[in-house]
């Protein structure tokens, strides 16, 4: 009759040592068809996913292809915008009147006059802490600054710092609500990042008059104001006109 169990004998030169060992057959035949069902299972598998694989990654690089094209084109229509805005400032810088054509048909000055004591920058904007100082010439990894930021409180009365005339008064991508003031002897003010403005493009202010309400509007980590003066295209330090500032200076001192 033919057996059902197979033994094992592991035979060992100590005699105490040798092991001995039965299994019956149905149990061979059972790990087998195991093994023979695991391998079925792993190869299927592999057969399976290893072209899905490969058709992910190539998904995924088609992904990121078209998310690096999106970037690309996001960044351009980003960069049309600030032309855009550019374009809108120059062309109203070079609207700029002094004097307007009366209705008898004899030229009349307007309000707006240059004065060189009332029109150079004296009033201080805001009255708030010095966040970041004017960056100008700045090295590769650096942005420029043209400017300095002081933090104020949402809603806080932001104040024309000479008299003049508001050449722009509209909306930037950078500087969110922005105002721009001609203030004659080549002078000009900017004021960015307001809640809203209050002043027209071509509207006359002086000193100390309300122009906005300060916010956080563009480019902005919170509720300040950017001011800059400049003077015949050329940027001028603020604090040289408001060293009361640097009495409340938070901003971070950079080595050159």
């Amino acid at each position: 009759m033919k057996s059902s169990r197979y033994t094992i004998h592991i035979i060992s030169e100590n005699i105490d040592a040798q092991k001995r060992f039965s299994i019956s057959r149905f149990w061979i035949w059972t790990l087998i068809l195991l093994f023979i069902v695991s391998l079925a299972v792993v190869g299927g598998g592999l057969w399976y996913y290893i072209p899905r694989i490969s058709e992910f990654r190539e998904k995924d690089r088609q992904f990121e292809k078209m998310l690096s094209e999106r970037t690309q084109v996001l960044d351009l229509y980003r960069e049309l915008n600030r032309l855009g805005q550019m374009e809108e400032i120059i062309r109203s810088k070079l609207s700029i009147v002094f004097f307007f054509q009366a209705e008898d048909g004899i030229r009349d000055e307007k309000a707006f006059t240059i004065s060189y004591v009332e029109n150079i920058p004296s009033q201080a904007p805001v009255d708030g802490f010095l966040t970041q100082r004017m960056l100008d010439n700045s090295r590769v990894w650096q942005k420029n600054h043209y400017g300095i930021d002081i933090a104020v409180s949402e809603g806080e009365p932001v104040l024309a710092a000479a008299g003049g005339r508001i050449i722009f008064s509209g909306w930037t991508y950078d500087l969110g609500n922005l105002i721009i003031i001609y203030h004659g002897d080549g002078y000009f003010t900017h004021y960015g990042h307001h809640q809203i403005n209050l002043m027209q493009t071509h509207g006359i202010v002086k000193r100390g008059d309300v122009i906005a309400l300060a916010g956080s509007t563009g480019i902005s980590s919170g509720p300040h104001l950017h001011f800059e003066i400049w003077k015949n295209s050329r940027v001028i330090d603020p604090l040289e006109f408001f060293p009361e500032y640097k009495e409340k200076d938070l901003s971070v001192k950079t080595n050159d």
